[in-house]
């Protein structure tokens, strides 16, 4: 305190804020300033200032569990800076090692369930195939010569028991002289070909001879008709008429159809019936006249007519996919 009275001008001021309260210091010398904070007990702040030019050398807050720290103005300590690059150098380490941890633990991962499995008590190692030498120069003995006649059975599809393979076989006694069946019997119409299939279908399993033609009427748009038997008078197919009602159909019609389309040239019954299947794919129900075939060759017949115009639309229809058909008297 001597130095605080003999150099009023000039000297260090500590300034002590202790709970509120402030006390300051004057020193002459920056050494014995910057001692007394050292001395001075926690939970303090201290500022140092320079007396002459009122230049604030040190500003700090002491805790209980830190010393006073070095501010600008005061004596050099390399400390600060040594301890910040190791915490820079510490935290790269850490880093480091994280990534290389993450990196490393999918390998852990595999190799311990590889061992896992090869240690287990039930894993049992795949057999080793034996080893087979192949002359490949080596020519394979002959074998028997195919036969002509299964290639011909594979060729031929399923017959559609209640087709045309039915309609030929159910007289197979009769020999008809008739070259045209003009008559036949309505016995439904409807909008959607997929319910007229269904009633020829039904039809067809009751022994009948039906089938569907798809004609366009004016004012009314496209139907989809369903016939039953091919007739050379009306006397039979009033026969066919009451032979419906016995199988619960009632609303039926004798009407006369003279035209029909004949799909391809006649073929013999094989190549028939796979024309028949065929055209069932493509949701055309064939059929066939109820005479003998002539040189055991079939006319593969579709629809039923009035005339050929009422004949167009489903010609068009047939011809679109794939099949070559004409116009023919019934």
């Amino acid at each position: 305190m001597d130095d605080l009275e003999s150099k009023k001008g000039d000297g260090y001021l500590v300034e002590v804020n202790q709970k509120g309260v402030v006390e300051k210091h004057r020193y002459s010398d920056r050494e014995k300033a910057f001692e007394e904070i050292r001395n001075m007990p926690a939970e303090e702040n201290l500022t140092v200032a320079e007396v002459n030019t009122g230049r604030t050398l040190l500003v700090e807050k002491k805790t209980s569990a830190e010393k006073p720290q070095q501010r600008a103005g005061g004596p050099a300590d390399p400390q600060p800076h040594a301890s910040r690059r190791g915490g820079a150098l510490k935290r790269a380490i850490l880093f480091a090692t994280g990534i290389g941890l993450l990196l490393l633990t999918p390998l852990v991962l595999l190799m311990g369930a590889g061992v896992g499995i090869s240690t287990a008590p039930d894993f049992v190692p795949a057999p080793q195939a034996p080893r087979v030498d192949v002359d490949l120069s080596a020519r394979p003995a002959p074998g028997p010569e195919p036969d002509p006649k299964a290639f011909e059975a594979l060729a031929v599809p399923p017959l559609l028991g209640t087709g045309i393979a039915a309609m030929l076989s159910a007289e197979p006694g009769k020999t008809d002289s008739s070259d045209f069946y003009p008559y036949t019997v309505h016995a439904g119409s409807f909008r959607s070909s997929e319910r007229a299939a269904v009633q020829v279908e039904a039809l067809r399993e009751k022994g009948q001879a039906a089938f569907a033609a798809y004609v366009e009427i004016p004012g009314m748009g496209g139907w989809v008709r369903v016939f039953c038997g091919n007739h050379t008078t009306k006397e039979e197919a009033q026969a066919c008429i009451e032979a419906l009602k016995t199988i619960g159909v009632t609303d039926t019609s004798v009407t006369k159809k003279s035209v029909a389309l004949a799909v391809e040239s006649p073929l013999p019954l094989a190549e028939a019936l796979t024309l028949e299947s065929r055209l069932y794919a493509k949701g055309f129900s064939a059929y066939a006249m109820p005479r003998r075939p002539k040189d055991d060759r079939v006319q593969v017949l579709v629809g039923a007519f009035q005339t050929e115009s009422r004949a167009k639309e489903m010609l068009e229809r047939l011809t679109e996919e794939g099949f070559q058909a004409k116009a023919v008297k019934r």
